[in-house]
């Protein structure tokens, strides 16, 4: 009788395991299945991502001149940096949002100029161009339309250059010119694309040093677009300036009026 009991008792034990294997195996493959899925939807839209990747240099044709917007700082929620445009120095920052293709940063100026705006930049993550917008404060300023391109900052050299030979490229531009001269006034070239002119005014009986700013772009045909501030000293805004470089010769640059960028060694 107790052995009957017993072996009734361990049949049903052996039967309630086996159900509950059988069940927890059943279950296990799609919950797996399930897991699986949103492991590949998270990968598809938030793969893991280096954000320093955006930061530097991105330029591109803007209104009637070019701009260089730089990002100095990125994470997955927020971009800080500046642009220059005709020498004008302006603070961006704002918010960063992902996308499948490209990572969409809307970025700010600080609004105490009449002609601050907000920058929209679509940066690829095939290629880091970008497809931009840019919005001004003032609703009656036109919207603008542009594409970016990421270039690598140049370096540029802290002393006078002294020219040993070889072809002047954009790659060496600043390691020679950085320090230079327009005819008699001082010129110097910065690896954020801002050029600073100082000079002396001749009507000035005190000598008292002037400074005008503007932008830089070392083109493909190796000719130097400048675009300057408002001024009154020099009389075009936009100047091109052609590389004139001769065997044995020192190389420089004539722009219009017989205006010269030349090496500056003192």
């Amino acid at each position: 009788m107790k052995t009957s009991l017993m072996l009734s008792i361990g049949i049903w034990s052996f039967l309630a395991v086996q159900s509950c294997s059988s069940d927890s195996k059943t279950q296990q493959p799609a919950e797996t299945a399930q897991n699986k899925a949103d492991s590949v939807e998270t990968e598809s839209w938030f793969p893991e991502t280096d954000f320093d990747t955006l930061r530097g240099m991105y330029t591109g044709n803007f209104g009637d001149g070019f701009i260089n917007i730089f990002l100095t700082y990125v994470n997955d929620k927020k971009a800080v940096g500046y642009n220059i445009h005709k020498g004008l120095q302006r603070n961006i920052s704002g918010d960063v949002v992902q996308h499948p293709d490209y990572f969409e940063l809307t970025l700010n100026e600080p609004g105490d100029n009449p002609y601050d705006g907000v920058f929209v930049l679509k940066i690829s993550k095939k290629d880091f161009s970008a497809d931009a917008t840019w919005t001004a404060k003032d609703p009656k300023i036109s919207t603008k339309k542009f594409k970016l391109t990421r270039k690598v900052i140049p370096k540029r050299s802290d002393e006078k250059a002294y020219y040993d030979g070889g072809p002047i490229t954009e790659n060496n531009f600043l390691e020679v010119f950085s320090r230079s001269q327009l005819n008699d006034d001082d010129l110097s070239f910065d690896e954020n694309g801002l050029v600073t002119l100082t000079y002396y005014p001749v009507e000035q009986k005190t000598r008292q040093l002037e400074t005008v700013t503007g932008s830089w772009k070392f083109n493909s045909d190796k000719s130097l677009l400048i675009e300057w501030e408002k001024n009154t000293y020099l009389k075009e805004r936009s100047m091109t300036f052609k590389l004139v470089q001769k065997k044995d010769d020192e190389p420089f640059f004539k722009g219009p009026g017989g205006i010269e960028i030349t090496l500056n060694y003192f």
